[in-house]
């Protein structure tokens, strides 16, 4: 198994890595407040750009661990962060919920239905065929199209529902056109600003997580250390059947302390 004692900062997938839906994972909680003990630096990652930070801090919370704002960065954060310093004063046709909608809004992103200059899509839970049908126009006006990630789908009960991935092939499939950019895991936006912010190398960074089309393949794209838990998405025989190969395999993420 790898050593991990080089690891300074670990971004951490949530559903699927330290709990599923409403219920930790036995040990998780109890890991990550080891590993700050420790002396290791802790970041939630989620691709998830439906909820807030405080909403994520708040579920934290509720299952034992003492998290604050500053702990979580959603690929809709990263997204604000990017038209901010990279397309200043764009106007923006945003698809996104009410909750998330205000944040762009609050953080001083320019935000139009008319006359926009580039879309972005985000994980939209109160899509409307008006939005949809707006964004796809301005997509086949030759506009600059941004999604916030590329999951197909969100894990929830009793079955997965439709992520941005999906909303990206409707999209695909009316205007024959990809995204110009991806945000999210497992590209290299959120990278460069974690990257910046903790002042650290990537081999001093690991990333955990459940999927290894977003999660692991995020820590290889961008020379981290990727680690897979077996606790969420991916099986055995999932991970056997793949060209995406994970630096190390824990069961679970509390098996992390004896590496560290």
């Amino acid at each position: 198994m790898k050593n991990l004692q080089d690891v300074q900062l670990f971004l951490m997938d949530m559903d699927g890595t330290v709990y599923v839906g409403e219920r930790p994972i036995p040990g998780a909680m109890e890991a990550l407040t080891e590993l700050k003990k420790r002396g290791k630096k802790v970041l939630f990652l989620t691709n998830n750009s439906s909820k807030t930070p405080s909403a994520y801090v708040e579920k934290l919370k509720r299952m034992g661990y003492d998290a604050t704002a500053a702990d979580v960065y959603s690929s809709g954060e990263a997204t604000i962060r990017f038209l901010l310093e990279e397309r200043k004063g764009k106007k923006v046709c945003l698809l996104a919920n009410s909750a998330v909608y205000e944040s762009f809004e609050k953080a001083g992103v320019p935000l139009a239905e008319d006359g926009a200059d580039l879309v972005v899509v985000c994980f939209d839970t109160e899509l409307t065929y008006e939005k949809l049908v707006r964004a796809c126009n301005y997509i086949q006006e030759g506009k600059e199209y941004i999604v916030s990630h590329p999951d197909l789908n969100c894990p929830a009960n009793p079955y997965p529902i439709p992520d941005v991935g999906s909303f990206m092939a409707l999209i695909k499939g009316v205007t024959g056109r990809d995204p110009d950019l991806v945000i999210g895991k497992p590209y290299g936006v959120m990278a460069k600003h974690i990257a910046e912010r903790f002042s650290l190398s990537p081999s001093e960074i690991a990333m955990v997580g459940d999927r290894l089309y977003t999660d692991v393949l995020f820590a290889l794209n961008n020379g981290m250390t990727g680690i897979l838990v077996l606790t969420g998405e991916t099986s055995r025989e999932m991970l056997d059947a793949s060209s995406v190969r994970p630096d190390l395999v824990l069961e679970t993420f509390s098996d992390v302390l004896t590496l560290v």
